[in-house]
């Protein structure tokens, strides 16, 4: 029997309109596991959903309202503030107390990193990057799919900034990260260069011979299968040679293409942690919230990769 939290996200995103589309999988996994939707004092509910002060033993879907909570607030959906980025960041907050205490995995539901950092907290970059600060140890985004798996080596900084990031880039625990994944079993690896071209033998760029080779070093003395630098425009096309897993330099390089394949199935999991953190590899919408169209196939998928039962074939 799995413990799963899930952190509420933004409450005037799509998100609870997701939880209720997946409503009947949430009570059929609760049939077996306990499951625990983390949430603030706020009028966007699920109906039918038992309200605990703490988990208990046994199986289940409830909802878990923080200590310390305040006064409710009433939020209208699509109207985000920063009343709701200060809600989404304390419910991620509280899901990882309620983690540490009582163990277990956790889906984080998408938020809006403007509005948490409108809401006062100050350099808020995401939730990988969070959870790397709340357990503080390393942390490693990957995209997860049907036929693609994909970890971008920076993840939320601006572009002019990725080459500062690389030459920091810890390989090591990225290597620690591959090998105790139960999402990846001796993975063939591809990565792609960070110049147009892969660089083009140093012509457009040398980041490839320098920093990315230094990197590559440290995943082949780790006993992993590594190919590259590949040419990043033509890497995920028909035809090209398939891997198991994709290192991208920056966040668009990987997750366009991962997106556009993969559509509403994908998966972000985070690398890295004792436990497994996923996420719907979606953001907020707030543009169709409340128009009952949300999709809840992002959902699904996260918790259909907490309870399957054997690790997905790599």
């Amino acid at each position: 029997m799995k413990t799963i939290f899930i952190s509420e996200g933004d409450p005037t995103s799509i998100n609870y309109e997701l939880l209720e589309s997946a409503f009947p999988q949430l009570q059929s996994l609760g049939n077996h596991h306990r499951i625990y939707l983390v949430r603030g004092p706020h009028n966007q509910t699920l109906p039918s959903l038992p309200n605990l002060s703490k988990p208990i033993d046994g199986p289940g879907f409830y909802s878990l309202t923080w200590k310390g909570t305040g006064k409710s607030k009433s939020f209208v959906l699509g109207k985000p503030s920063s009343a709701s980025g200060k809600i989404a960041y304390d419910s991620l907050l509280s899901t990882i107390d309620f983690q540490k205490e009582f163990g277990g995995d956790i889906i984080t539901l998408p938020l809006s990193k403007e509005w948490v950092q409108k809401a006062g907290v100050k350099g808020f970059r995401g939730h990988t990057e969070a959870l790397a600060a709340a357990y503080k140890r390393p942390t490693f985004m990957m995209m997860a799919g049907e036929t693609l798996n994909v970890i971008p080596l920076t993840t939320h900084v601006p572009l002019q900034d990725v080459v500062k990031e690389l030459k920091k880039f810890d390989w090591k625990e990225l290597c620690r990260a591959i090998q105790t994944s139960p999402y990846l079993k001796h993975p063939s690896i591809g990565y792609l260069g960070l110049n147009p071209h892969a660089g083009e033998g140093g012509k457009i760029g040398t980041e490839e011979t320098t920093i990315l080779k230094h990197g590559v070093s440290s995943l082949r003395k780790a006993k992993l299968t590594v190919e590259g630098p590949l040419s990043a425009d033509s890497a995920f096309l028909p035809g090209a040679k398939p891997y198991d897993l994709y290192l991208a330099c920056y966040h668009d390089q990987g997750l366009i293409p991962f997106k556009l394949l993969e559509g509403k199935k994908g998966v972000n999991i985070t690398l890295g942690l004792d436990f497994t953190r996923v996420s719907p590899d979606h953001g907020t919408a707030f543009g169709i919230a409340g128009k009952g169209c949300a999709d809840p196939t992002g959902l699904i998928a996260c918790l259909e990769r907490l309870v399957e039962t054997k690790t997905k074939p790599v």
